[in-house]
């Protein structure tokens, strides 16, 4: 049977694949880890070189090219490789409300960026700040969005500066607040224990030091109680990214889809022998504050609730054409 590899993260959710702890049952599956680099930025956007049998795909984008009939080579796997709460990525300068952003400016690292997605949907079904209300402005250059096809129409401006930059606008009064970017891994801790470095690693920098160093600046919707109100109202838990495999692979092996899944579900499973005993304190207690655990992979309640939400909001941004099914998302498993 020939080796299939996959690129996925190597965090503790996915470390057990990574140590042979498990295995991809009937299937000769290597895990590669993904890199910060500009190539697998345009891998986790669909541009997958052949010698990978699947890789990691950020969640929007992918959804945005199933609607639009332009994802030809890849399928989605209920396995969200990247995932946590967003609310830790809006900030703000101190004094400042969601409530009054109306006709002022929003930065952000990229129309399609998941975590801005999420967000822009919390600021409207939330706090009333509709995706026209505001006077957007996005770091990345066009072709980093490029699923849409085309500009977003309700971006004022974009480009001439880096996505790491986004603070320092905020706290010159050229931005009047800022979805953040990046966070590999998902601030999956930090919405429990405030404050502190971020726990995973992220190209841009850390934005909790960042916020935590200035006296100006602020996680207006950050706090404990603001999460668990907001998750007991949608009963979502955002996904960034998820594993995609190329249809001609799943064809050529039919249940591969599925031992995937499992696998990766067993994976999860172990993730707390990985962590350290802080985090495994902070794990225990998200599960314990939700009543539910986010990190399980397959197509569960919570799961589809979120894909579903997602594209809510994709289509809200006014950027999918039609409105996919979860089976068309999902087509190998559903």
């Amino acid at each position: 049977m020939a080796s299939l590899t996959l690129q996925v993260p190597d965090c503790v959710w996915t470390r057990a694949l990574f140590s042979g702890a498990v295995t991809v049952d009937g299937y000769d599956v290597r895990f590669e880890a993904s890199a910060f680099d500009q190539r697998t930025s345009r891998r986790l956007r669909g541009e997958v070189e052949e010698r990978y049998a699947g890789a990691e795909q950020v969640l929007t984008d992918y959804i945005v090219r199933v609607a639009r009939g332009t994802e030809k080579e890849l399928a989605a796997l209920p396995v969200f490789v990247t995932r946590g709460m967003v609310q830790r990525k809006f900030v703000m300068r101190r004094g400042d409300t969601p409530g009054a952003l109306k006709g002022r400016a929003i930065g952000q690292g990229r129309v399609l960026g998941a975590t801005s997605v999420y967000l822009r949907g919390l600021l409207a079904d939330h706090h009333g700040i509709e995706r026209s209300d505001v006077s957007w402005v996005a770091a990345e250059p066009l072709g980093s969005d490029g699923a849409i096809g085309g500009e977003w129409r309700y971006l004022r401006e974009r480009g001439g500066f880096k996505a790491a930059d986004l603070i320092a606008r905020l706290s010159a009064g050229e931005l009047d607040a800022v979805i953040y970017p990046g966070g590999a891994g998902g601030h999956w801790f930090n919405w429990i224990a405030e404050g502190g470095a971020s726990r995973t690693p992220d190209p841009y920098g850390d934005l909790e030091q960042m916020v935590a160093r200035s006296s100006d600046l602020w996680f207006p919707v950050g706090d404990l109680d603001s999460h668990v109100a907001w998750f007991n109202r949608e009963r979502i838990y955002p996904a960034y990214h998820c594993l995609a495999v190329r249809h001609r692979v799943a064809r050529e092996n039919p249940g591969l889809p599925a031992a995937l899944v499992e696998a990766f579900n067993r994976a999860a499973k172990l993730a707390p022998g990985y962590m350290t005993p802080e985090e495994r304190r902070l794990y225990e207690r998200e599960i314990e504050i939700l009543g539910i655990d986010p990190n399980e992979c397959g197509l569960n309640a919570l799961h589809a609730r979120t894909v579903e939400k997602c594209v809510d909001y994709l289509e809200a941004d006014g950027v999918l054409g039609r409105r996919p099914t979860i089976s068309e998302i999902f087509p190998l498993l559903t």
